[in-house]
């Protein structure tokens, strides 16, 4: 009988007591969803290995992480403890392998039974390879012009091999390296610095130094110049004597192409010894070229010129214009370097 009176104010106006039910349940989960959070993370993709197997092939960079749980257990998570990683620990031949993406969180996290993680995307299809090593060519790299009239002779590096590891393959076809830039801009003088070495790739490594020592050997640019029209001067005529008529000659300069271009012939450059005049008449003597040390005298257009020598007449402002004009003043130093060009040059 006291069952029958339960069924039957149970069944007794059932459509509102099944809303009322249903409405207490509604606001549970309502309220167990409001007192929970969803946050996101982008994290680098690590590899891991000890294996003695590499990538050898793409993967992402990142990857997003979401955790989903009450709000002060997400709170209490930094970004900087939460990382992601491709373990290939367990691969041991050359292959293409889907790879789940594994999740490092914090001690805190890990204790919370309500703590939801999710990962996008859950797996990566990557290539790899055994891992080897081997040894490469350094190749420097120059950045700008050393100055006008140099050039780069030679470029030393030590060491001039460096050893690099990575996936088979790669370490197979990889036969150089190359520095980062060498700047050689307006240098006239060898020098010495530390260089950084490039980054081989993205999937080989250098084993040790990130360094080499690069030594720049600079030198002079070579070179030769003619100098047309160079007037001849007269050295140790007597003041009772000048001679006609006016030469001029061409020689031709080796030397620094720096100095060259900015070297002009002085007067004196070219000159006749007529310190052995005594007399008038016609005398053939030889050019003597006197020019700096640092250049070598290649050629001359003549070596010996046929002057008159006249006697000059005693007479005041004609005298003195003569001696001005005809008997040009020789510097009494000893040139740098002097030629008598009495034979061939």
């Amino acid at each position: 009988m006291k069952i029958r009176e339960f069924i039957n104010k149970a069944t007794d106006n059932w459509p509102v007591k099944a809303a009322c039910v249903l409405l207490a349940l509604c606001l549970y989960i309502f309220y167990t969803l409001s007192m929970q959070e969803k946050r996101s993370f982008t994290v680098p993709l690590r590899i891991k290995s000890v294996s003695g197997i590499a990538p050898a092939g793409h993967y992402p960079s990142t990857v997003k992480i979401t955790l989903k749980g009450k709000t002060e257990d997400i709170a209490s998570i930094r970004e900087n403890e939460i990382s992601a990683y491709l373990s290939l620990d367990y691969l041991s031949k050359d292959g293409t392998y889907s790879i789940p993406v594994l999740v490092d969180l914090p001690q805190q996290a890990l204790l919370l039974d309500t703590m939801e993680v999710m990962v996008y995307p859950k797996e990566v299809k990557l290539k790899v390879e055994e891992q080897i090593s081997g040894f490469v060519n350094v190749k420097p790299l120059i950045n700008g012009e050393v100055a006008y009239g140099y050039e780069i002779k030679k470029v030393t590096l030590k060491p001039e091999t460096v050893e690099i590891y990575g996936p088979r393959s790669m370490v197979l076809n990889c036969n150089r390296v190359q520095t980062k830039g060498i700047f050689v801009k307006n240098a006239e003088t060898t020098f010495e610095t530390q260089v950084d070495i490039e980054s081989p790739g993205a999937f080989l490594k250098l084993k040790d130094s990130q360094k080499v020592s690069a030594t720049v050997e600079i030198a002079a640019i070579f070179s030769e110049k003619k100098f047309s029209n160079v007037s001849i001067g007269f050295s140790g005529l007597s003041d009772d004597f000048e001679v006609s008529p006016q030469s001029f000659a061409d020689i031709q300069l080796a030397g620094s192409l720096a100095e060259l271009e900015k070297f002009v012939p002085p007067y004196g450059t070219l000159y006749v010894d007529c310190s052995s005049i005594e007399k008038t008449g016609t005398y053939e003597l030889p050019i003597i070229v006197s020019v700096p040390e640092k250049f070598t005298v290649k050629s001359l257009s003549k070596q010996k010129i046929t002057l008159n020598v006249k006697r000059v007449s005693k007479n005041g402002e004609f005298e003195e214009k003569l001696n001005d004009e005809i008997n040009p003043i020789i510097p009494e130093s000893k040139p740098e370097k002097t030629e008598n060009n009495s034979g061939d040059i």
